[in-house]
């Protein structure tokens, strides 16, 4: 990360994201979709799932959902949308073709993980207990003057067992088996069609995404950090609903233009 502060996503010139040239990977909550303290109740507001039709439409379906979430989560949220999705952190992966990669991830650490984390979680109402396919989180949205107990409890797991990485999020710690990581979803893609030979452009808000952003800067690829925070992403939007504005302002921009090109040839 870099204490530099970006540029104002507003100094982003629309002209760089030619939609037959670019590829958009997009971060879910924060990014798209507000929290919530259960993430269950999460959704995706109708503008936004128009936003990423158009786009989809647009570039020829160079749009991928990069997420902390689970793909079938994903996918709940989106429907009847369906893009390609990298959930859990690159552990699982669908591409623009339909088929899904599950990363090899061994099963012993994340169950040691939950017979610490489940609990600790009786324990403090509140707190809740979030299994994915190869992770478990814990999420302390509710309870936030519970994060020095909970950091505490993290390293005790981390102590026990080398075989998991932490990732911390915002009012979230999660454990991971495996080593994929949000860049290398980037990446998978970008080697298929129809990401192939585009330039990247990935937005997300949470330090779980800065992975990507130094991947991003590699690649001569767009980055923006949605919200406040030290990043590796060269723009920044001021928070969530800035960001929704723009993309949506975007997306129309570029379905008309795709469409006025295609009504001319």
């Amino acid at each position: 990360m870099t204490a530099e502060d970006p540029q104002p996503l507003a100094e982003l010139d629309p002209p760089r994201l030619a939609p037959e040239r670019t590829a958009f990977f997009l971060d879910f909550d924060g990014t798209l979709a507000d929290f919530n303290e259960d993430p269950s109740a999460v959704f995706l507001p109708e503008r936004e799932r128009r936003s990423l039709g158009q786009l989809a439409e647009a570039t020829g379906g160079a749009v991928a959902i990069i997420s902390g979430r689970a793909i079938a989560d994903i996918d709940r949220m989106l429907a009847p949308l369906k893009v390609p999705v990298a959930g859990v952190h690159g552990l699982e992966r669908r591409n623009a073709s339909g088929k899904t990669v599950h990363a090899d991830v061994p099963e012993a650490p994340l169950a040691a993980a939950r017979t610490r984390l489940q609990p600790f979680a009786r324990l403090h109402p509140g707190l809740l207990v979030e299994e994915k396919p190869g992770s478990v989180a814990l999420h302390f949205r509710s309870r936030p003057e519970l994060e020095p107990q909970c950091l505490e409890v993290a390293r005790s797991i981390t102590d026990a067992d080398e075989g998991l990485h932490v990732l911390h999020g915002k009012m979230v710690i999660e454990f991971k088996a495996g080593h994929a990581t949000k860049a290398d979803a980037v990446a998978a893609f970008l080697e298929e069609e129809p990401f192939r030979g585009r330039k990247p452009f990935f937005a997300g808000d949470d330090s779980t995404d800065e992975d990507v952003f130094v991947r991003m800067l590699e690649m001569k690829g767009i980055s923006v950090k949605v919200g406040p925070g030290l990043t590796a992403a060269a723009y920044r939007a001021g928070g969530i609903d800035a960001f929704r504005d723009w993309l949506a302002s975007l997306a129309r921009q570029l379905n008309h233009t795709e469409r006025s090109t295609a009504a001319r040839a």
